[in-house]
């Protein structure tokens, strides 16, 4: 027997019956994944606050001779050199508090050799590409170089929002500190001008201090009287050097984030050396965003920069920047470096943030 509708191809029993079969697989499938989702979000809080309590005692250990009263600055001149050349080769060796520096470690980290690229014209190609840019900067405490993995994520959110990808390079604090690695950003962000990029089609972004970075250095554009950007994305961004938010007290505490206060305090008294943390230029919620151009801010709640989040959010509010803040559940600083379901949903809202102001400006 066939069923069958006037102007439609006959269907017999036995597809209609594979057909009801496939229907009701699927439906136990989704009622097994609904039921199986908090359990597995379950294991991977418990995977990522354990890694967060690993990462946290062994950055203490590890930085504890430099943070003490006293320390001594050949120690943690050496300290930070170990820290710098195992984050830029990947591995987790910065935890080792007796690493030796490598031989290579002052050529590596030379100060008087900038990590600042010069783009002259013949570096871009000729044509003008159709793709937006997407200008990352990378973060590192404004001490530390980028690790490959920070670098792969910037190419793998570029090509997922269809964008040509370019990392933001600055020289490192203490060696260059606070408003120098800005600076650099600045002139490498003019440099792409002076190229012919157009301005509309940059698109800034920057996780933890490089989204401190990322804000300062529009600071310095306006400044400068330079055309802004087309947008600008932060990631967790640490908007507050003088850490007055609640997160960073309450998130220290409770194990939910990978980083002590007292580490983040000793980057930011590295980054800016004499510098007040509540001068405008270096801590950005403290800072007057009109001009800026629309911002997409992405932070967990349980992350220790999520009151700064909140904080800038309003500070864009308030200059009449278009603003869009989402955050998560993730216990995780920077989620966006894990494979998880929140950080496919953030790359996909930041390729739609792309989307609408590429189009809107070209």
């Amino acid at each position: 027997m066939e069923a069958s509708v006037p102007g439609y191809p006959a269907i017999a029993d036995s597809d209609i019956d594979l057909r009801l079969v496939q229907l009701e697989a699927n439906k136990i499938a989704h009622a097994i994944q609904s039921q199986m989702a908090p359990v597995v979000k379950g294991f991977s809080d418990f995977g990522a606050r354990i890694e967060n309590r690993f990462i946290k005692a062994m950055l203490v250990r590890a930085l504890k001779p430099a943070i003490a009263n006293g320390a001594d600055p050949v120690e943690r001149d050496r300290l930070l050199s170990a820290y710098r050349t195992a984050t830029a080769k990947g591995t987790y060796a910065i935890f080792n508090p007796v690493m030796q520096s490598p031989p290579d470690t002052q050529l590596l980290f030379d100060p008087a050799s900038p990590l600042v690229a010069d783009y002259a014209d013949s570096e871009w190609p000729e044509e003008e590409s159709e793709e937006p840019i997407l200008f990352y900067v990378p973060g590192g405490g404004f001490i530390l170089p980028p690790s490959p993995k920070q670098v792969g994520l910037a190419f793998r959110l570029a090509e997922h929002c269809g964008c040509e990808a370019v990392i933001g390079k600055h020289r490192l604090a203490p060696e260059y500190p606070f408003p120098l690695p800005a600076k650099d950003l600045a002139d490498q962000y003019e440099a792409m001008l002076k190229a012919g990029k157009a301005p509309s089609r940059i698109i800034l972004s920057g996780d933890s201090a490089g989204a401190t970075l990322v804000l300062a250095m529009m600071l310095e554009l306006r400044e400068r009287r330079v055309p802004m950007p087309g947008g600008a994305i932060l990631f967790s961004p640490w908007g507050d050097l003088a850490m007055r938010g609640w997160s960073y007290i309450s998130k220290s505490l409770n194990g939910s984030s990978p980083f002590r206060m007292e580490t983040a305090a000793f980057s930011a008294k590295l980054y800016l050396g004499d510098t007040l943390p509540t001068d405008p230029r270096a801590s950005p919620v403290y800072a007057d965003l009109r001009e800026f151009p629309p911002l997409a801010i992405h932070c967990s709640r349980h992350d220790m920069h999520f009151d700064d989040a909140v904080q800038l959010a309003e500070k864009a509010q308030d200059a009449n920047v278009p603003v869009r803040m989402n955050y998560w559940d993730s216990p995780r600083h920077h989620l966006e470096r894990f494979g998880s379901k929140d950080a496919r949903k953030s790359f996909d809202l930041v390729a739609e943030f792309i989307d609408a102001r590429y189009r809107r400006t070209s």
